[in-house]
């Protein structure tokens, strides 16, 4: 029974040779990304056209009995019988998700900047085209979903129009989704994150910082923590005292505003050079921050209401080239944040304080919350870790995707 798994290199290599560490068998989590099918594993080894080492690939383990399944997950590892990693040509031929790459050489690459009803927009260098996909019967166009951010290969149509021919190989892949739309919003390839938080209309809910901050280590990527519109403060102790303890636990974090340009200078500098992102709750001003960091923009703001709090003005994920260098998505705006393929059991990883503690515990599967010997438990008493993180730790390790 083959079963297919998207992995890095480096760890299908462990596999194929034997060692399933990957599988983090001392926590009892079988590895996430074994599937019975191909497709999802198409989507986590999207087309390598790179030498990346860490490049993301499939493997196929041969099990020695479907029975040792669960929900498309190998309940022992005694069940795998052999692994193997499957080339790129292998995959191409028994699906033909990925293309010749000899037919892809000297074609643009580029990033994809806007995408709505099946039109992109790509980058090349100084160049935008307006692309679209490949026939409807094409397996790329049924099987593959193009998202803002994603690296392409363009076959030029003429100068201004052209046909996405691939989509190169994801680095990482930001995920959130909101409570009242059930919208997914997916971006690929960002170097970082930035969360906004206004000091004030509406206040600092530091419970959905937490959990962007979850995002953000879960998707493997760097974060900065931006409390906006300071300058409607007096008094800012708590805002400051708020940040130096992001600091301290390692998160870089900065206090902006977009009227005075107070911390402007400073977000420029983190973000020259990366593909990022800004997101936070609706109201908290972040189109505004942008259209500070990138004069001449122009985008649309509006109030908050006190009463219903802040309004969606981004309806749409759209990428923005930056003067100074790289490249920035404004995203739609929230009320509510819930986690999308995150497992709680794993909520321990994705807090930099509890990680590094984690391994003192004294059971090997310790939740930190009720355990004997506990290590973060200790901590928290000594003040070495924050309570309110803490409790933001038990709640979401309680929670479900």
């Amino acid at each position: 029974m083959p079963v297919y798994a998207g992995t890095t290199l480096i760890e299908a290599q462990k596999i194929v040779e034997g060692d399933y560490s990957a599988f983090d068998w001392r926590e009892r989590v079988t590895y996430r990304k074994v599937y019975l099918d191909m497709s999802p594993a198409i989507r986590d080894a999207e087309n390598a056209l790179d030498n990346d080492k860490d490049k993301p690939v499939v493997v196929t383990l041969l099990l020695k009995s479907e029975k040792m399944l669960v929900k498309n997950r190998v309940r022992r590892l005694s069940a795998i019988k052999t692994a193997r990693i499957i080339s790129d040509e292998e995959l191409l031929k028994r699906t033909g998700y990925l293309f010749d790459n000899e037919k892809l050489v000297g074609l643009p690459e580029g990033v994809v900047m806007r995408a709505s009803n099946g039109v992109y927009i790509v980058q090349c260098d100084v160049n935008r085209y307006q692309c679209s996909l490949r026939g409807k019967r094409d397996a790329f166009s049924k099987n593959q979903q193009v998202y803002v951010g994603d690296r392409v290969k363009v076959q030029m149509i003429d100068e201004r129009h052209g046909v996405i021919a691939a989509i190169m190989r994801r680095t990482s892949l930001y995920k959130r989704r909101g409570t009242q739309s059930k919208r997914v919003v997916l971006i690929p390839n960002l170097d970082g994150l930035i969360i906004v938080s206004s000091v004030k209309e509406p206040p600092i809910w530091q419970r959905m910082l937490d959990r962007f901050l979850v995002i953000a280590e879960a998707s493997g990527i760097e974060p900065l923590v931006c409390f906006n519109k300071i300058d409607m403060l007096e008094n800012r102790s708590e805002v400051d005292s708020m940040a130096t303890l992001y600091e301290k636990i390692g998160y870089r974090a900065i206090i902006t505003s977009a009227t005075t340009g107070e911390g402007i200078e400073d977000l420029k500098g983190w973000l020259k050079g990366k593909i990022s992102a800004l997101s936070g709750l609706s109201g908290v001003g972040k189109s505004s921050l942008l259209n500070a960091v990138q004069p001449g923009l122009k985008l649309k703001t509006n109030k908050v209401n006190p009463r219903r709090g802040g309004r969606h003005t981004t309806v749409a994920t759209q990428l923005y080239s930056l003067d100074f260098g790289g490249f920035i998505a404004d995203t739609p705006g929230l009320r509510e944040l819930h986690f999308w393929d995150i497992e709680s059991h794993l909520m321990d990883r994705y807090f930099p304080e509890i990680n590094s503690l984690r391994k003192r515990c004294m059971k090997d599967h310790c939740t930190h919350t009720r355990e004997e010997g506990c290590a973060v438990k200790d901590a928290l008493k000594t003040g070495g870790i924050s309570k309110f993180r803490y409790q933001s730790y038990c709640e979401f390790q309680k929670s479900r995707n």
